[in-house]
């Protein structure tokens, strides 16, 4: 299944993983794990999310959790992996990325059996990368508190209810044999194989609630297609399909430009050809940002030269250029960046496909609100 929108459905977990960049370790020493304990500490207190289950690995890390609709995963991870970020990059003198690519989830129902197969599942990763010999004794992840919640000190994550919760349902079973049992049991494999592939784990009567929330939410916000690059029209190849998701604390919206008119092959300019593009550099795109309300709220022009981007939007907030990380999926295209000014950061991620630029971009200056940008692109060239 394709990446889900980051959609809120209530009465459900989720399960998150994020990564380094290839051959990058993310956690080098200990101080390195503390630091994302404190941050996992601070914004689970300023955000008001519950957190479940853990595991930081070397290089990649897993969190189950549950949010209420006030807040976004996107809000969390975006808060925590820029904080992390930032501290890595100070600490070893780092630049550019720290990881390889937005983080995943996995919608999840929140059944008590599911729970705790699932969260077995989260401390069993560190046998899988021959980390520890004993799972429960691996010192970055949640299990020793699994076993006495009442006892062992939590970070001061303040988990031992979501903990007590999960445990519940062990009916007088010991945590251990039933982790140890799950581990070498078929299901253990088929769960690994549903979150990677599905993205949503639960009963079947849940993941048809999953998919009528996601069309919900698409009915909702559907909204009519903005005006072109300085008012001309834009025109789509036939058959394609937009997909906007801006994220904001308060939920996401969804912008969706279905069943687009067909435009001959003559009317279709040069530059927004449907070609399959196999890098960004040296190329010049016109992009319009939307709201959260999907109306406009400027325009941009963003470059790619020299593994440099530059956009004239922040330019005239004072931010300098920034290098980028390119990977290609198929025919697709997908770029991250951060920028960085001396009181402001702006985080930007584009997919680009048949011609087409689209994403996020957030930005976050000291003293204001935070704002959150969707894009999509008008025009583009080759310089």
């Amino acid at each position: 299944m394709p990446r889900l929108p980051r959609v809120y459905v209530q009465g459900s977990l989720y399960y998150i993983t994020c990564r380094g960049l290839p051959s990058q370790n993310i956690f080098r020493e200990k101080e390195d794990y503390e630091m994302y304990f404190n941050l996992m500490k601070k914004y689970k207190e300023e955000l008001g999310f519950k957190l479940y289950a853990y595991a930081l690995m070397p290089s990649h890390l897993h969190l189950l959790v549950e949010m209420d609709s006030t807040t976004s995963i996107s809000t969390i991870m975006h808060n925590l992996n820029s904080s992390y970020t930032k501290y890595f990059n100070s600490r070893y003198q780092h630049k550019g990325h720290l990881l390889r690519e937005r983080f995943k989830t996995a919608i999840i129902e929140k059944d008590p059996k599911l729970l705790l197969k699932l969260s077995a599942y989260i401390h069993l990763n560190c046998r899988r990368l021959n980390l520890a010999v004993q799972a429960q004794t691996y010192p970055y992840s949640s299990y020793s508190l699994y076993l006495d919640y009442n006892q062992q000190s939590d970070r001061g994550l303040n988990i031992k209810n979501e903990i007590a919760d999960i445990v519940g349902g062990l009916l007088g079973q010991n945590y251990d044999d039933f982790a140890a049992k799950l581990e070498q049991s078929e299901e253990y494999q088929r769960l690994h194989k549903q979150l990677q592939r599905n993205r949503v784990a639960g009963s079947d009567a849940f993941i048809e609630k999953v998919k009528r929330e996601i069309e919900n939410q698409r009915q909702q916000n559907e909204a009519v297609e903005p005006p072109g690059w300085m008012g001309r029209p834009q025109r789509l190849v036939a058959g394609t399909v937009v997909l906007i998701i801006a994220l904001t604390a308060a939920g996401v919206y969804i912008y969706f430009d279905l069943n687009r008119k067909p435009q001959s092959a003559a009317n279709v300019p040069v530059t927004m050809a449907p070609a399959v593009l196999r890098d960004l550099e040296k190329t010049e795109w016109q992009i319009q940002l939307f709201g959260p309300d999907g109306k406009i709220a400027d325009n941009d022009i963003i470059t790619f030269q020299n593994n440099k981007i530059t956009s004239a939007y922040l330019a005239r907030l004072n931010f300098p250029y920034s290098n980028y990380s390119m990977v290609m999926e198929g025919d697709r295209i997908i770029w991250e960046t951060m920028q960085t000014a001396p009181s402001a950061t702006a985080s930007w991620r584009g997919e680009v496909e048949n011609g087409i630029m689209t994403g996020i971009m957030s930005l976050r200056q000291d003293g204001q609100t935070p704002q959150d940008f969707s894009f999509k692109s008008i025009n583009y060239r080759r310089k």
